[in-house]
């Protein structure tokens, strides 16, 4: 890991949510409850901006399922600006999410976007992304261009999103490094 000191010494930590939350929409997973216990004596994951620490509520109607704590790379960031400039793209996407379920794109599934919210870690004040954890974790294209030569019913759908997002905000967006998993109720 270069460049940031590992959080080990923090052991497991609570969050706690504050009130900025990105708007509700129709095709959104969110977290739906006040607290929770973040474990981050392993890094679970790792992307190119942001370290991944798993976790589970405490407290409210998601009481016991698992979720992440996201922490930017760049060491901890306590400026609200770098989470609402964060929120701000999730919100975009929500949109063209949403315009592409209205748009009646598939036949059957819907997409849903799981939509982070920031919440303060209580010993630190350091602030990070909490969401739902997504299980069966997978990768449908990357910001590179890269998208499996064959795939399922999901990776096409996938596939159509990102094209669509292109044309649904008239050549402005393109959503890409789309991931996530499947569900058998949404």
């Amino acid at each position: 890991m270069q460049g940031k000191t590992p959080i080990a010494k923090r052991k497991s930590i609570k969050a706690k949510s504050k009130p900025q939350q990105v708007s509700k929409m129709s095709y959104s997973r969110v977290n739906s409850s006040t607290r929770a216990l973040i474990v981050n004596d392993k890094i679970f994951a790792s992307g190119t901006f942001k370290d991944v620490w798993k976790g589970v509520y405490t407290n409210g109607p998601r009481k016991g399922e698992p979720c992440v704590a996201k922490e930017f790379k760049t060491g901890s960031v306590f400026e609200e600006h770098y989470f609402q400039e964060e929120l701000s793209i999730v919100e975009r996407t929500q949109r063209i999410i949403d315009d592409f379920a209205a748009a009646k794109v598939l036949e059957n599934g819907r997409i849903f976007l799981n939509t982070p919210e920031i919440w303060t870690f209580d010993e630190t004040n350091e602030k990070c992304l909490t969401e739902p954890m997504i299980e069966n974790f997978e990768k449908f294209n990357s910001n590179t261009g890269w998208a499996p030569v064959t795939g399922t019913a999901w990776v096409e759908a996938m596939q159509a999103l990102s094209h669509f997002s292109y044309h649904d905000s008239n050549r402005q967006f393109l959503l890409c490094d789309i991931q996530g998993g499947s569900y058998r109720d949404g």
